[in-house]
């Protein structure tokens, strides 16, 4: 198995950059959700769970600074004035781009429906140094994508509905990442450990570039892999990973 794509999400529930290669920590990929975008009154993160014109926005990093790209097509340094104003006119509330390192209390907000993102949601405050959900660092594979494909041929299981860290090719069949939980895994010359399975929700099924609004990716999800699909882990180490590096499970 290989790394076939590196991906990092500078800022929280829009496109990212993909990478040739990344510096990793055992808090992630350097850079990676740093960002988020914030309800001025409520202080909570707001995420294209709920607020799906979010995936219509891309941020990427320009020599050290986040940049972010509305739209309309109009770019702005993310922490800019400029950046919150045109949010906000596109989210229809007034928003604020916070950092992961901001000393004000924010939380997330989730819906508690997981196939339409209906319901109350609840709020939840994670001890992380970004704006993860769960897990700082997230891998699919090619097989789960294939499997699913196979399953649903109807739907388009494109990797950026997933919105993982690591893509790995691999030719092997089946959900084979389910596999790996708690085991090791070997990224070129990075060890990481495989903490959970991935849980997945109504973001995979919003739309974003050609790739339309599609209930049946959950729905295919939850009745085949219980509602999973790819795997959450977490580095040991500190380094750099290559597309192209050698995937190997087990110590």
């Amino acid at each position: 198995m290989k790394v076939a794509e590196i991906w990092r999400y500078p800022v929280k529930s829009m496109l990212g950059e993909q990478l040739d290669q990344a510096d990793v920590e055992p808090g992630g990929i350097r850079g990676d959700r740093q960002w988020a975008v914030v309800d001025a009154e409520s202080g909570v993160s707001l995420s294209a769970k709920r607020y799906a014109a979010l995936l219509n926005c891309s941020a990427w990093t320009n020599d050290n600074e986040v940049m972010i790209r509305l739209p309309d097509g109009s770019e702005f340094p993310v922490g800019s004035t400029e950046a919150a104003n045109g949010l906000s006119a596109l989210l229809a509330r007034e928003v604020v781009m916070r950092s992961a390192d901001s000393t004000q209390t924010i939380q997330h907000e989730f819906p508690t429906e997981i196939t339409e993102g209906e319901g109350e949601p609840f709020l939840w405050e994670p001890g992380t140094e970004a704006f993860f959900d769960r897990a700082p660092l997230h891998l699919l594979t090619t097989a789960t994508l294939k499997n699913l494909s196979h399953l649903q041929p109807d739907s388009k299981f494109h990797r950026a509905r997933f919105r993982p860290n690591f893509l790995v090719d691999s030719n092997e069949t089946g959900f084979v990442e389910n596999d790996w939980v708690n085991e090791e895994l070997t990224l070129g010359s990075m060890k990481f450990r495989v903490i959970d399975h991935k849980p997945r929700c109504v973001m995979v099924t919003r739309p974003q570039g050609n790739l339309p609004r599609d209930v049946e990716v959950i729905r295919t999800i939850a009745k085949n892999n219980n509602g999973t699909a790819g795997v959450e882990l977490r580095a040991l180490e500190s380094g750099i990973i290559y597309t192209g590096d050698d995937v190997i499970v087990g110590s």
